[in-house]
């Protein structure tokens, strides 16, 4: 059968699809870039194939090239992302205890940070894992087949560039044989809330975007607001940039953790539990974000210390990884009296881990100051679970009418919804939110019909300069 996609664009559709995934690939990290761009590859390979579309390939970049991500190199990415995730749970016992006892009798923060780095962070084993990067990149040409690019391909950015921006010399490679660019922007946070970055990475992002503008025919937001921030940006910066993408639009992400099986270690499944109610114990409200400033991790234990001053059946989990910019809320965490009582904390979980912890939590809570999105709140919802959210436009747009959202400017806001969801929670007719929002297949297609389109508009463009010079 034909599809509806092949039928809308039977002419012209590109002979290939490559999607470029060279941080996530190597990347032990489980943040909400990571997870979009492993579930459009999942999606990608099923949706596009159904389609009647070329099945987009992974592909990594190196020295102005793409290369595909072939089995072997698959492997040393993945071995290398496992270093990533938990450094600590790859070294010997007798280092471990010898680092411990040196930390402690130094009492340095600075030091436990390069000895025993937290899950997502390297310390001192950045060097040599840096170094096992460069080794794996610099022999692609020896295990991976290059990209030779042509009029008929496109190329998908969907990975965080803004550290690493070697993909714009293949980019402008790609391009200049004709091929198309769509690159996917996730907010503009470091220019639009530089406090929560610093001078030096705000400057650094401010690069990385001129370059995404210059050298793509197509950038894709990941919302509305993100892509009016981009259009506002591009129109007041007109005069900076050689040349603009030729359409700039937005996508909704999706909302479903893939369903994955897995261990979940005995810690998480005994935090939640299906058996809490027997026990007559409450399972906890979860927040999954990093560990960053504007995530405002301090304004949720704010609000939990008042709700902890009445009463102490509720219980708060907080999973994310170790950012920048967090010591003194992780500080926090650690120096709390109801540390592993009435509040938890993972930095290291696992996809099948977290989709338990969705599935068994009593709430989910996001009180982040600015997002370009919110991938949490879209993931609670399909869990069905009651979702607390800072009332902020782009929160607004992603929950709608589904979340109950609290005032930013006083913990006790939050304080009190929780309350009052306490107490109708347990009863029989409560309803949660009924609304399913967007899969990622539908993501997945959403975002596909915007690069056919670019796809199609620049190769009838060029076919019409073509044979009018004929």
């Amino acid at each position: 059968m034909t599809s509806k996609i092949r039928k809308t664009f039977a002419h012209p559709l590109p002979d290939r699809i490559f999607v470029d995934a060279s941080h996530t690939c190597a990347s032990g990290k489980n943040s909400g870039i990571e997870r979009v761009v492993r579930s459009l590859l999942a999606e990608f390979g099923l949706s596009c194939a159904s389609d009647g579309l070329p099945v987009p390939q992974p592909v990594t970049h190196h020295a102005g090239q793409f290369f595909r991500i072939e089995n072997q190199v698959e492997e040393q990415f993945t071995h290398i992302a496992s270093l990533e995730a938990n450094v600590r749970r790859k070294l010997p016992s007798w280092y471990l205890r010898l680092a411990e006892r040196i930390c402690k009798s130094l009492n340095s923060r600075k030091l436990r940070k390069w000895l025993l780095p937290e899950a997502g962070h390297l310390g001192l084993f950045k060097v040599p894992h840096n170094l096992y990067d460069s080794w794996i990149r610099r022999n692609l040409r020896f295990h991976s087949r290059a990209v030779v690019p042509t009029t008929e391909d496109l190329f998908l950015l969907p990975d965080a560039y803004w550290t690493k921006r070697g993909v714009w010399k293949a980019s402008a490679a790609a391009r200049a044989q004709g091929a198309t660019i769509a690159t996917l922007i996730y907010d503009l946070i470091p220019l639009t809330h530089p406090q929560y970055v610093g001078t030096k990475r705000k400057e650094g992002f401010r690069r990385y975007l001129h370059q995404a503008i210059e050298h793509s025919d197509l950038i894709v937001a990941i919302s509305r607001t993100v892509q009016e921030d981009v259009e506002a940006y591009i129109r007041d910066h007109r005069c900076q940039f050689k040349r603009v993408p030729a359409e700039v639009q937005h996508f909704t992400l999706g909302a479903e953790l893939s369903l994955v099986q897995g261990e979940v270690r005995p810690a998480v499944l005994d935090l939640f539990s299906a058996e809490a109610a027997v026990r007559n114990q409450k399972n906890p409200y979860l927040m999954v974000a990093t560990f960053d400033p504007r995530k405002n991790h301090h304004y949720l234990l704010d609000a939990f210390d008042l709700l902890w001053r009445d009463r102490s059946d509720v219980r708060l989990c907080l999973i994310g990884r170790v950012g920048s910019l967090c010591e003194d809320v992780i500080q926090r965490i650690r120096n709390h009296p109801a540390l592993n009582k009435q509040l938890f904390a993972f930095y290291d979980i696992q996809d099948s881990e977290l989709q338990h912890c969705y599935q068994t939590c009593r709430g989910v809570i996001f009180p982040s100051i600015v997002e370009g999105f919110g991938l949490p709140i879209v993931e609670s919802l399909w869990f069905g679970k009651r979702t607390f959210a800072s009332n902020t436009p782009i929160h607004r747009e992603v929950g709608k009418t589904d979340c109950v959202y609290f005032d930013l400017e006083s913990p006790s806001s939050l304080a009190t919804e929780i309350e009052k969801w306490e107490l109708i929670a347990d009863m029989p007719a409560i309803q949660l939110p009924t609304r399913r929002p967007t899969t990622w297949t539908e993501s997945s297609k959403q975002l596909m019909t915007h690069c056919l389109n670019t796809y199609r508009t620049l190769r009838t463009d060029s076919d019409r300069v073509h044979n009018k010079a004929a």
